[in-house]
């Protein structure tokens, strides 16, 4: 077989209409310029029997051999000795001669031994009348792509959580990772070329799903869903699945890659928390239903006491000052000792009232001056230790409130704060109040006795007292009316302190 090196040179004038070898020259010059230029692609011609015959540019870049150094050399030189002792590159030849071409990839060997990863395709080359002139074989270096291939690979068949799977177009199984065979019990030699449908419930296969899954990646690029699958051995999983339709250059379908997941875990969570959730509901609406049931005995039976309690305290009163002074001393301690239990017992049922009373009426938040509220609940104050109350407020402060019920709140913390002092020390409290971004905040502060952290939510629960009524009086009831008020109103209460260094309370209520 000539070389390419050994074709005519066409001259300038070859070109002529008309004149069939001048076309021809030209087209050889041409064909032989273009193979010249090629660097990407390794092209060159071998005779029957495998001997190079030349060599282009192309070739000499991936091949690294000069073309003085490989034409007239057989080509087996570019296969490994496994090849070259298995009769590999006869076996290539003679493909294709018989059937005109031979393709595949696989490794060559470079003049300095190394390897690369090679496509290779071979063409018989014939005359006119079919004789075998020889091989034109085209190489390209694929090693890049195939190590790309490679990792994506091995990092799908790494992922063991997830099953990575690809469908031709009518849903035939192509591939399968491990993740796939863990989650579905199927080796890759079992399911690959079976359709993916038998992954699903027998009743979810007779309605279409698996047709409508992959209508819907091809038509939306995409399927998210959730639902049953079978593995293997029969048993049910809920997986969480999702199809990606995969397309050509041109844009035509050619198939699916598919990702599942296997999320029963998760489900039975969210069913054991849906659960609870109904459960808790239905226990709180019973609370509810009980707390309602108690508050309105507890208003019921206060307010009936009221009437017995100011008797016992008016005929008790009558008697002492009426006929005080034809009784025993005993007998007015006596009687004195029921006036002071009657005033007692009078407070706390007006605190239960009070207490319930949040519960039952329509609170209505309107614009409150918090100046005005401050001044209302201060002159509840007895007049000897009012004078004890300091306060800074801007006078045109307002807030979302019910007025009553934040003057309520007020005047429970500022009576508070002047009781809860260590004994022959003069109590004090400051009052401030100010624009807390969308919300106005209100400080009531004192230098008392101060409420250790372990019961600083306690004190907001009705009857828990910290002290003895003899030590600090009360019912035990005023900070429970506080947070349930200020709830109502939307607001919120909370308290800082220490023992023996006061106490902070924060009142949290809408800006007006």
């Amino acid at each position: 077989m000539v070389p390419l090196e050994a074709t005519p040179k066409a001259g300038p004038n070859v070109i002529t209409p008309g004149i069939t070898e001048g076309h021809s020259l030209q087209s050889e010059r041409v064909f032989r310029l273009l193979v010249e230029s090629v660097r990407d692609y390794a092209i060159f011609l071998l005779t029957p029997d495998g001997i190079v015959a030349s060599w282009n540019p192309g070739a000499e870049r991936m091949k690294q051999y000069k073309p003085h150094e490989i034409i007239g050399k057989p080509f087996t030189l570019f296969y490994s000795s496994a090849d070259n002792d298995s009769g590999k590159p006869q076996m290539e030849l003679r493909v294709a001669a018989e059937v005109g071409r031979y393709e595949e990839e696989g490794w060559r060997i470079r003049k300095d031994g190394t390897r690369f990863w090679a496509n290779v395709i071979i063409n018989a080359v014939r005359d006119k009348d079919g004789s075998l002139l020889g091989f034109g074989k085209v190489t390209r270096d694929i090693t890049d792509r195939r190590e790309a291939e490679l990792r994506y690979r091995l990092l799908i068949e790494g992922v063991t959580d997830y099953a990575i799977y690809s469908l031709d177009k009518t849903g035939t199984i192509t591939s399968w990772n491990s993740g796939a065979q863990r989650i579905k019990g199927y080796s890759a030699d079992e399911i690959i070329g079976r359709h993916f449908s038998q992954f699903y419930t027998k009743e979810d296969a007779e309605a279409g799903l698996p047709a409508r899954v992959l209508a819907t990646a091809a038509a939306t690029g995409h399927y998210e869903g959730e639902g049953w699958r079978q593995r293997k051995d029969g048993t049910r999983f809920w997986s969480s699945v999702v199809v990606t339709p995969l397309r050509d250059e041109a844009g035509e379908l050619v198939g699916f890659s598919k990702i599942t997941r296997d999320i029963t875990d998760r489900k039975q969570l969210l069913e054991k928390i849906r659960a609870h959730a109904e459960e808790l509901e239905v226990r709180m609406a019973e609370s509810e239903r009980s707390n309602a049931e108690l508050e309105a005995f507890s208003y019921s039976v206060s307010h009936d006491l009221r009437a017995p309690l100011r008797a016992i305290e008016g005929f008790s009163d009558f008697i002492l000052t009426d006929f005080g002074g034809q009784l025993p001393p005993q007998v007015i301690e006596l009687l004195q000792n029921i006036v002071q239990a009657a005033d007692r017992m009078n407070r706390l049922v007006q605190d239960l009232l009070n207490y319930s009373r949040l519960s039952r009426i329509d609170i209505q938040s309107v614009p409150v001056n918090v100046a005005t509220a401050i001044k209302d609940a201060s002159e509840q104050i007895e007049e000897d230790l009012r004078r004890n109350i300091t306060s800074s407020i801007n006078p045109a402060l307002m807030v979302k409130a019910h007025k009553a019920t934040l003057t309520q709140a007020i005047f429970n913390l500022v009576n508070n704060g002047l009781k809860f002092y260590p004994p022959k020390q003069t109590p004090h409290v400051d009052i401030k109040a100010y624009r807390d971004g969308h919300s106005v905040t209100i400080e009531v502060c004192d230098e008392g006795i101060g409420i250790a952290p372990q019961h600083q939510e306690r004190i907001f629960q009705v009857f828990e007292r910290l002290h003895t009524a003899e030590a600090y009086p009360g019912t035990g009831i005023g900070l429970a009316i506080v947070r349930r008020g200020i709830n109502r109103m939307g607001g919120a209460v909370r308290v800082e302190s220490s023992p023996g260094k006061g106490s902070r309370f924060f009142i949290s209520l809408p800006a007006a």
